[in-house]
């Protein structure tokens, strides 16, 4: 909360500034200035109050309140100033409340599209919040409120279309009740590899009365990603690993890699994975990835990404320790027409975890 009201008092103007609103892109710097000049001169006045503490709080959160909305009136008349607002980090926002480092990096930092786009259907309402999108991550926030306590109403989570036509790459879903009547939730969609810079984004609800709320909204890719070469290739057990590259954004770091195997199984049977550990000592969580597995010319082949958490500015390189963990057990469900359930347990692939040789990778 302090620092998005600092950064709505360095926003702060007079009056009389706005009476000189002619702003454009070749002016923001001195518009800049000129808002710093003015909440110096408030801070000035603020100091010299003799007002109490309790008054003094009161008067710092009216202040905030009063610039935010002199900023929104004026955002209606200057695009220069409509710019400024949009940077502004949304105040409990989806993303900032995730406790996903990565999203809240990009709302911090106001790279997430705001939407607000809300349709009510008998009496619940389902807003489309924000979203983001870049080379690394697509992440979808929304609430919903009702009249009613919600429950699992929307278990089964929405169907994403992008320009109109379904889209049914992986993706995870999560919800959040804030009361009885009110949640929030969040849609990471994981497989991006084949969407556009730019497109119409559709989000489809479906209640279990049957009841649809159709949202949309225009979604474009941001352009902060940086990208790392790195080609290094290790062998374990007979199993060849190449991590090929890493992209850098302020919405995480995604590893993307190729591997292969003669031993059918090895890896299509196991999760590959990586332990990632900058050079604070910190090691970063590792949230999704995808991963595709095929058996081609008589080999066990498999590629695919991996999202960790965000780095700070300050780091400059990273140690990864790449792994394969297999699962202990496998079952299989089947249910007759009369309603019996048959539980088959398939053995699983007999192998041990491995463990494959560290390396370091140095950011730009």
């Amino acid at each position: 909360m302090k620092d998005i009201y600092e950064h709505l008092n360095n926003l702060m103007l007079d009056d009389e500034d706005f009476e000189e609103m002619e702003v454009n892109e070749v002016e923001m710097a001195r518009v800049k200035a000129k808002l710093k000049q003015s909440i110096q001169k408030k801070k000035l006045q603020h100091m010299r109050s003799k007002q109490s503490a309790r008054k003094k709080m009161g008067y710092g959160i009216g202040a905030a309140v009063f610039a935010f909305g002199l900023l929104v009136a004026s955002a209606t008349v200057s695009p220069a100033m409509a710019t400024v607002v949009s940077s502004i980090p949304m105040i409990g926002s989806i993303f900032s409340e995730s406790g996903d480092s990565g999203l809240e990096q990009v709302n911090e930092q106001g790279l997430s599209n705001k939407i607000g786009t809300t349709k009510n259907v008998g009496g619940t309402s389902i807003t489309l919040e924000e979203v983001f999108y870049d080379e690394t991550r697509f992440t979808i926030g929304f609430s919903m409120k009702s009249e009613n306590p919600i429950g699992d109403y929307l278990s089964s989570g929405p169907n994403i279309t992008i320009n109109g036509k379904g889209f049914s790459n992986a993706s995870g879903y999560k919800e959040t009740e804030i009361s009885p009547t009110h949640r929030t939730g969040i849609i990471n969609i994981d497989s991006i590899d084949e969407l556009p810079e730019a497109f119409t984004l559709g989000v489809n609800f479906t209640g279990e009365d049957g009841k649809q709320w159709n949202l949309s909204t225009p979604v474009n890719t941001k352009s902060k990603v940086q990208y790392v070469a790195i080609d290094h290739t290790v062998e374990v057990e007979n199993i060849d690993l190449t991590v090929s590259d890493l992209k850098v954004s302020p919405a995480g770091l995604q590893f993307s890699f190729n591997a292969n195997s003669e031993e059918i199984n090895s890896l299509s049977k196991g999760y590959l994975d990586f332990k990632v550990i900058d050079d604070k000592g910190k090691e970063l969580i590792s949230h999704s990835g995808v991963s595709e597995s095929q058996i081609i010319d008589g080999k066990d082949h498999l590629n695919g990404t991996r999202r960790f958490d965000p780095i700070s500015n300050d780091v400059k390189n990273i140690t990864v320790i790449p792994y394969i963990i297999y699962q202990l057990r496998e079952s299989s469900a089947k249910i007759d027409a009369i309603g019996n359930e048959t539980i088959t347990v398939i053995k699983p692939y007999e192998g041990t975890d491995i463990e494959f040789e560290s390396f370091t990778v140095t950011l730009p």
